[in-house]
């Protein structure tokens, strides 16, 4: 069953709603997916009225992609977020608290908010389709496997057309079990690396989000 575990939507900065990216992760035969905004659960939370309303076949596991104080890390199954800058190894001991996980991702890779390293935490995501040339995916591999630790991958798409290109592959009949067979390890990696040209899409709804929330400021 294909799940991707790092989608962005226009709730943090991501340029699609909730509902595209529902659409389109339907329409690609994905079973599940994580909505991973920055600090926020709103997306997910929309995701699962959505799911739950529609009665869309897709298990949705709540998440988000929190900013400690050396980088960034995914929350998965939690119902409350850590705050934001505690160590990546704090927020992971207030996930666990909650019975959720927590994932390191693209721990290498530069410009991406990464750790530079990766702490105690329940998995790596070892392919993050994102990387053009694979440099850092592939070191992030070899420490997953140095601290035998449990790896996934993910499509960190910002655009819905980008979703399901970085899918890790889970038996699961629902978000709970989801969360157990990641944390057991038992998953699989499958990916495709995202088209240069969302790239520059990227690049210049960084610079919209920033010019946004400058002149927010200055009101």
């Amino acid at each position: 069953m294909k799940f991707d575990l790092h989608i962005h939507s226009s709730c943090s900065d991501g340029r699609d709603d909730v509902r595209t990216i529902l659409r389109v992760a339907a329409k690609r035969g994905l079973a599940g997916l994580a909505i991973t905004d920055h600090d926020t659960l709103r997306g997910s939370k929309i995701a699962g009225k959505i799911i739950q309303e529609q009665k869309l076949d897709l298990i949705l596991i709540p998440g988000a992609e929190v900013t400690t104080a050396e980088g960034h890390l995914l929350v998965l199954g939690a119902g409350e977020l850590p705050p934001r800058g505690k160590s990546p190894e704090e927020t992971t001991e207030m996930v666990h608290e909650q019975g959720g996980i927590t994932i390191v991702p693209h721990p290498y890779h530069p410009f991406r908010h990464a750790i530079g390293r990766i702490p105690d935490c329940d998995a790596v995501e070892v392919y993050n389709s994102k990387h053009l040339f694979g440099i850092a995916n592939a070191r992030a591999r070899r420490g997953a496997r140095k601290r035998h630790l449990p790896m996934v991958a993910g499509s960190d798409s910002h655009f819905a057309a980008t979703v399901g290109l970085g899918v890790t592959d889970i038996e699961a009949a629902d978000a709970e079990e989801a969360v157990e067979a990641i944390r057991a390890g038992r998953t699989r990696i499958i990916g495709k690396r995202t088209p240069p040209r969302f790239f520059i899409g990227n690049t210049f709804q960084a610079i919209y989000l920033e010019v946004r929330k400058s002149v927010r400021k200055v009101r």
